[in-house]
């Protein structure tokens, strides 16, 4: 372990160190001349702090720096650092760390690795700003969201690599962003898509690519079938139009029982260019679709929206198209393997309910975006830790670590790792082991009975631990 730790700290402090942050700065054009405040300790104010820059005072601010660090500073002096040259410091620390911290050796082991060398899922997060925000956060719509950002998020399962990160404004396109990330796709990926990302002519590319997907299907989508009983022109001729003959999924879905499901293997998709796919239902259960109509119905409330009456009749099933052939992943799999996107939904929970991402008030701009990108870098470098410390407790204590735990475990000494990468880099290691003997007798996952964890789902072998679940956090 203590290899693998090393190697780790020696990633991060390729950003994370006194002279790496120091020549970002310089390189930015964000100290120019030696002040006050310096570079480590300006990044420590917005990402490690524990405070939250668009939220609490410049008292705080200043009392905190002189708390920790021992230098006073003026309200007025942090104040005037938050500027636009201090977002473009922080902005380029956030890339760095994106692209430069390596995690291959934490990848995880498992039964579905002979087929893909990674399963890639991509989701979006977004949250309300203050309105004086719109301008350059526009909302995604409604009298309820004038102003909001959106961040786009693609990482690796298996490693936990984040490989595309996007911040821009509420309104923001899932759809065009699910278009751009398509070109870095590789043979053997697996993409796990929702329906904000749906596009017939992604996948095209990803098939073309050797890389495969599985995927919603939108309830608005025309579904055909070969006719059986084509019609003919006088000359002998084929009517094109009666090749197709369209299939109503509300009533196939009737026959289905609730949590049952039915693989159509050959069904083509699309009104003009028509493509072939393989198709699997999933019938919610009772209880299922109740929560589903509570969700569609407030969030058509919220903006604004009525849902249509095809909308509405396919509810209670969940329609899945994969290029992943049935030999690999067959039909009763396909929703199992599809639902490990709740993985990017509880990082987005720690994003915010942890690390308080969403925690804006009205101040200048440039404040907001240094606390934005502030979290960011906290956000990436916590991640890192977390999914380093999940792969270490599985190779030697064959467990499995609750990525919600271990985060809020790793929030408590996420300071101290700060301070000692850029004043003791030595003594980094030290405090790693300290968070993964911590997740290890407090961080592990709770089993719930009769419920699938990623580890179950993926195959991965480990050591059980039923906790009951009043218990789980």
């Amino acid at each position: 372990m203590k290899n693998t730790m090393k190697q780790m700290i020696q990633e991060i402090l390729k950003v994370i160190s006194k002279d790496a942050i120091e020549k970002i700065a310089r390189d930015v054009g964000f100290i120019q001349r030696q002040g006050k405040l310096q570079a480590w300790q300006f990044l420590y104010l917005c990402a490690f702090s524990g405070l939250d820059i668009s939220k609490n005072t410049l008292v705080s601010m200043s009392a905190n720096l002189h708390s920790e660090i021992d230098i006073e500073v003026t309200t007025q002096a942090i104040h005037d650092r938050l500027n636009d040259k201090a977002v473009a410091f922080l902005q380029e620390i956030f890339t760095r760390l994106l692209n430069d911290i390596a995690l291959s050796d934490s990848k995880i082991s498992t039964s579905w690795d002979k087929h893909f060398d990674r399963i890639r899922i991509v989701d979006s997060t977004a949250f309300q700003v203050p309105e004086i925000y719109k301008e350059e956060y526009k909302g995604s719509g409604g009298s309820s969201q004038p102003a909001g950002v959106k961040i786009q998020l693609e990482y690796d399962l298996k490693s936990g690599k984040f490989i595309h990160v996007d911040v821009g404004p509420g309104k923001g396109n899932d759809n065009t962003f699910g278009s751009k990330i398509n070109k870095t796709f590789k043979e053997r990926d697996l993409s796990l898509r929702d329906l904000g990302y749906f596009s017939l002519n992604d996948f095209k590319d990803l098939d073309a690519k050797g890389a495969s997907y599985i995927s919603r299907l939108k309830p608005n989508v025309a579904i055909y079938v070969e006719n059986e009983d084509v019609e003919y022109h006088k000359n002998g001729k084929i009517k094109k139009s009666t090749l197709y003959k369209r299939i109503d999924l509300s009533e196939i879905a009737k026959d289905i029982p609730a949590g049952g499901v039915l693989e159509l293997k050959e069904v083509y998709i699309g009104r003009i260019e028509k493509r072939k796919e393989r198709l699997v239902l999933y019938k919610l259960t009772y209880k299922q679709l109740k929560e589903r109509k509570l969700k569609v119905e407030k969030t058509a409330k919220k903006k604004g929206i009525k849902k249509s009456e095809n909308t509405m009749k396919l509810l209670g099933i969940t329609m899945l198209i994969t290029n992943v052939d049935s030999s690999i992943v067959p039909n009763d799999q396909i929703y199992e393997i599809y639902s490990l996107r709740w993985q990017i939904e509880i990082l987005f929970k720690t994003w915010k309910s942890i690390f308080t991402i969403s925690n804006v008030k009205p101040v200048k701009i440039e404040r907001f975006k240094c606390q934005l990108y502030g979290k960011l870098i906290l956000l990436i470098l916590s991640s890192s830790i977390m999914f380093k410390m999940r792969n270490e407790l599985l190779n030697i204590e064959k467990l499995e670590a609750s990525e919600i735990k271990s985060a809020r475990i790793i929030k408590e000494y996420i300071q101290k790792i700060y301070f000692d990468l850029v004043n003791s880099p030595l003594k980094v290691y030290k405090i790693l082991l300290k968070i993964y003997k911590c997740i290890k007798r407090n961080g592990r996952k709770s089993h719930r009975k009769g419920k699938k964890t990623f580890f179950d789902i993926l195959g991965v072998s480990y050591h059980h631990q039923e906790n009951a679940c009043k218990f789980a956090t």
